[in-house]
């Protein structure tokens, strides 16, 4: 059911991307629900996250599903501390921030399992070995900003090209 618990520990995990940025309109939104020169070009001042949507651009029932039970997990009363057992590469020291952040429960511990490989001698030293979240910062600050980046021209140059040239780009 999305988490396995034993011996002292609950585990869980995050598939893909539970949350993405949310669109322009959230921001600036377009009178008519359509796509507009009016709300472009976007520089949110603070970017929200929303859970994913689903080809149909409704929440994505999966995504919300585990969602809540990591927010169930990370709030009970029995859990001191969150691990971020990620992928140790920037995108996955983002992943798992948001999706902690976004539980609203930042008052407990919050520790980085570094795993470069998964062998049963590396994942002893790195369990023994855990930092602080704190000690990753600059990780997580390239894996926002070049999101925050990929976004920005993304959404503000699709749409431009796609109303100037009246094709979708």
């Amino acid at each position: 059911n999305g988490y396995l618990e034993g011996n002292g520990y609950i585990v869980t995990w995050v598939f893909g991307h539970l949350f993405t940025l949310c669109d322009i309109e959230e921001y600036v939104p377009s009178p008519t629900g359509r796509w507009s020169m009016d709300n472009i070009p976007c520089f949110p001042e603070k970017f929200k996250f929303e859970i994913k949507k689903d080809k149909d651009k409704k929440t994505d029932s999966g995504a919300k599903r585990q969602f809540e039970l990591i927010k169930s997990l990370v709030k009970r009363e029995d859990v001191d501390l969150v691990v971020n057992a990620g992928d140790s590469d920037r995108e996955g020291e983002i992943i798992i921030r948001i999706c902690v952040a976004k539980t609203g429960k930042l008052d407990k511990g919050f520790k980085r399992l570094w795993l470069p490989d998964q062998t049963p001698e590396t994942i002893r030293t790195a369990l023994s070995e855990m930092k602080d979240e704190t000690e990753y910062e600059n990780l997580a600050n390239e894996g926002f900003a070049r999101m925050y980046i990929d976004w920005l021209y993304g959404v503000n140059l699709t749409r431009f090209a796609t109303l100037k040239s009246g094709t979708l780009l």
